[in-house]
C-alpha cells in the first residue's frame, strides 16, 4: 500500500504540473471571444465586432477527482507544502484532467459576412474510473485491502490519456441573414501530431478467501491490459533532459481532425443596445449556437512493454503477490513479477486508436439590458454513446450557466458549472483590456483543500483598435444599422 500512496502524491503533482482544459468557459457565446471561439464553435469568429484579434497564449487547468484531496494548496498559495490524502470509504472513483495551450491563435475579418481563424494548440486529456471499490488508510497490506472489498467483487477499473499537437484553420460565413436575423456556419480543419498516449483496464478482477492463520485470498479470475506509446521506451535518466525530449518527440504519427458549427443570431432593435456604439450593429438579442467538436482520433506505436495478463494460474495468493513485488521500481520489473503470476502473458504489438473526446455543445446567449448577458450550455459526450468497445478520452463539461458582464476592455464573469460526475462549481472570471483570468471554482482561491477538483485559465487577446468599419462600405448618407444589415443580405 506505500507504493499506492507514493503513486498518488506524484500522480497529483503531475497534474498541476502538465494538464489543463479544453473550454475558456466565461467567454463561451460572446461576440468578444474571438480568436478563442473556435474552441466551442467554429461559426463563432463571424459575428465579431473588430476587423481582427490575436490571442498569443493561452492556457487552463482544470481537474476533478473523488479519489483524493489535496491539503494545504491554494492557487494563492505555495504548493512547497501540499499533501495529497486518499479519500476513505466504498464508491466508484474517477480522476479526470484536461489540457489547452494555445499559441498565436489569430481570428481576421475578411468582410462582414466572413472570417477566418488559424493557430496551433497542445491539448492532452487524461481520465481514470473505477468499479465500486473499498479504500481505507488504515489498509496497509494487500490482504487488509481484499477483506474490505469482498462483498464488491468483480472489481475493475480503466484508464486512458491521449496528448497531441494540433495545427487549425478555420473558415466562417454567412449563410443566411435578412436584416434581423442571421445563420452563420463554420469549420474547422486540423492537422494533429499524435505526442504520447496510454491506456490501460483491470477486468473483472476476482478471489477467495482459503484457510490460513489470519485472513489470505488468492485469486481465482481477471486481467490487466496496459499500452503506451513508443516514444517513452527512449526516456533515459542517463542523457539529458534535451536529449530525452528529442527522442520522445520523434516518430511520431499524424492524422486529420475537424470541427463543425453554426449560430442562428437574432439581432437587436434599432435602440436596443441602448445608443452603445461600440457593438451597435454587431448587437444582438439571441444567438444560439451548435456544434461537433473534436472528430478524428490519434494513431500511437504499441511500446514494447505493453502487455496482456491473464489469471488463472493456480496458488496465486496475497502474500505471493505482494513478494514478487516488494521493491520493483521499473516497468521491465514489473513485466518480469506479473509474466510469474499470470496464466498467461502476451506482449502488445502494433498500432492503437485513441478517438478524440467528440462531443455536441448546444450554447444560448441571451441579452438582458445594456453590457449584461446570461449564458447557457449543455455538452453532450458522444463516444460513450456510439462506441462501446473503441479506446476514446472524455470531456468533463456538461451543464454551465454564465452570467456576465462586458465590454471590449472590461468584464465580470460568474460561471455556474455541473460537469458529468454531479460535482457543481461556482467559477468567477474577470477581464482587463486584453488579459483573461478566471477559476473555474473560486474556492481553489482560497480554501486549501479544493485544487483537487476545479482548475484555472489564463488568456491574452490583443484586437484591433476598432470594430470592423461597415459605415465605410457604404459612403454617401448615413445609414441605420438594419438598413446596412438589408445591403449586405445573403439568401440561399
Amino acid at each position: 500500500m506505500r507504493m499506492y500512496r507514493n503513486f498518488l502524491v506524484v500522480f497529483a503533482v503531475l497534474l498541476f504540473r502538465f494538464l489543463g482544459a479544453q473550454n475558456y468557459q466565461a467567454i463561451n457565446g460572446s461576440m468578444y471571444a474571438g480568436s478563442l471561439a473556435p474552441s466551442s464553435n467554429p461559426a463563432g469568429i463571424v459575428h465579431v465586432p473588430y476587423a481582427w484579434d490575436i490571442t498569443p497564449f493561452a492556457f487552463q487547468i482544470k481537474q476533478s477527482t473523488n479519489a483524493y484531496r489535496i491539503d494545504n494548496f491554494s492557487f494563492l498559495s505555495s504548493p512547497k507544502n501540499a499533501e495529497a490524502v486518499a479519500l476513505n470509504g466504498t464508491k466508484k472513483r474517477f480522476v479526470f484532467a484536461n489540457q489547452d495551450l494555445r499559441l498565436l491563435n489569430t481570428r481576421i475579418s475578411l468582410n462582414t459576412n466572413a472570417a477566418i481563424a488559424f493557430g496551433a494548440n497542445l491539448r492532452n486529456y487524461l481520465y481514470t474510473t473505477t468499479s465500486n471499490a473499498n479504500w481505507q488508510d488504515t489498509s496497509f497490506t494487500l490482504a487488509n485491502f481484499l477483506s474490505i472489498n469482498t462483498g464488491n467483487l468483480p472489481l475493475s477499473a480503466e484508464a486512458a490519456g491521449s496528448m497531441w499537437a494540433e495545427f487549425y484553420g478555420s473558415y466562417a460565413q454567412t449563410v443566411y441573414t435578412d436584416g434581423d436575423k442571421i445563420l452563420n456556419a463554420g469549420i474547422t480543419l486540423k492537422y494533429n501530431r499524435a505526442v504520447a498516449g496510454g491506456h490501460g483496464r483491470a477486468s473483472n478482477v476476482s478471489y477467495i478467501p482459503f484457510p490460513a492463520d489470519k485472513p489470505a485470498y488468492s485469486v481465482t479470475t481477471g486481467s490487466l491490459l496496459y499500452g503506451y506509446s513508443t516514444n517513452f521506451d527512449g526516456l533515459d535518466s542517463n542523457k539529458t533532459f534535451n536529449e530525452n525530449k528529442k527522442t520522445f518527440l520523434q516518430n511520431h504519427h499524424y492524422s486529420l481532425g475537424a470541427d463543425i458549427g453554426f449560430e442562428y443570431i437574432v439581432l437587436a432593435d434599432e435602440d436596443f443596445n441602448n445608443g452603445n456604439e461600440e457593438i451597435d450593429e454587431y448587437a444582438y438579442k439571441t444567438k444560439i449556437g451548435i456544434s461537433l467538436m473534436d472528430l478524428g482520433s490519434n494513431k500511437f506505436a504499441y511500446s514494447s512493454r505493453s502487455s496482456l495478463a491473464i489469471a488463472g494460474l493456480p496458488g496465486i495468493t496475497d502474500t505471493l503477490l505482494e513478494n514478487k513485488f516488494e521493491g520493483v521500481n521499473s516497468i521491465d520489473k514489473f513485466n518480469d513479477s506479473l509474466q510469474t503470476v499470470s496464466g498467461s502473458f502476451t506482449r502488445l504489438t502494433g498500432d492503437f486508436y485513441i478517438y478524440q473526446p467528440t462531443r455536441i455543445i448546444i450554447n444560448a446567449d441571451q441579452h438582458i439590458a445594456g453590457n449584461f448577458f446570461i449564458n447557457a450550455e449543455l455538452t453532450i459526450p458522444l463516444m460513450p454513446i456510439v462506441s462501446k468497445n473503441s479506446l476514446f478520452i472524455r470531456d468533463m463539461n456538461l451543464l454551465a450557466l454564465t452570467p456576465r458582464w462586458e465590454t471590449k476592455n472590461l468584464g465580470f464573469y460568474f460561471p455556474l458549472l455541473f460537469n458529468n460526475k454531479k460535482q457543481f462549481w461556482a467559477g468567477a472570471a474577470f477581464k482587463l483590456g486584453p488579459v483573461l483570468l478566471g477559476t473555474h471554482h473560486i474556492g481553489n482561491l482560497f480554501a486549501k483543500n479544493t485544487t483537487h477538483s476545479g482548475g484555472l485559465y489564463l488568456a491574452c487577446t490583443i484586437r484591433a483598435g476598432k470594430k470592423y468599419d461597415r459605415q465605410a462600405n457604404y459612403p454617401g448618407k448615413k445609414m441605420s444599422s438594419k438598413e446596412k444589415r438589408s445591403l449586405e443580405c445573403t439568401s440561399f
